[in-house]
């Protein structure tokens, strides 16, 4: 059976979410302190984009959390901090963009599927922002309207 890239593209993030989203429920979160820090995702979404889920993920260290988007034309942005996980895994690199902090990060994906994830240390530093429904440049402006990527 021959996958498209759409399907191949889908498949990798949907893996890649459901790698990420592994905490929430299981018993060695539920042994977690609740004193460990809360990761801040650092995200503003663009307009036209509203708030469709968030999602905790509590760990020996800090407590993750994926921020989720979508826009009125079916576009998502899922954003993560604290999430470790293989984002992007099976999508061809596409080049480098520049965080706002100055730091260059891979930009991965094809089609309609965008990825570029990053660490900067530490139990919060593990970052992520998946777009889904986007051809590349509206991608990179929608980052760029959040502050997460430097403007061109």
């Amino acid at each position: 059976m021959r996958t498209g890239p759409i399907a191949r593209a889908s498949a990798a993030v949907a893996l890649a979410l459901m790698v990420a989203c592994r905490g929430g429920a299981t018993p060695e979160s539920a042994s977690v302190q609740t004193d460990q820090p809360k990761c801040e995702a650092g995200f503003v979404p663009p307009a036209g984009f509203r708030s469709t889920e968030t999602f905790e993920d509590p760990s020996a260290d800090s407590i993750g959390v994926r921020l989720s988007f979508r826009d009125d034309r079916g576009r998502e942005l899922h954003v993560f901090a604290g999430i470790r996980g293989e984002f992007g895994e099976g999508l061809p690199l596409d080049g480098l963009v520049e965080l706002g902090s100055g730091e260059e990060v891979l930009l991965l994906g094809e089609d309609e599927t965008w990825v570029i994830a990053w660490d900067t240390g530490g139990p919060c530093g593990s970052h992520a922002v998946v777009g889904n429904g986007f051809v590349k440049q509206r991608f990179i402006d929608v980052l760029e309207e959040s502050g997460v990527i430097a403007p061109d």
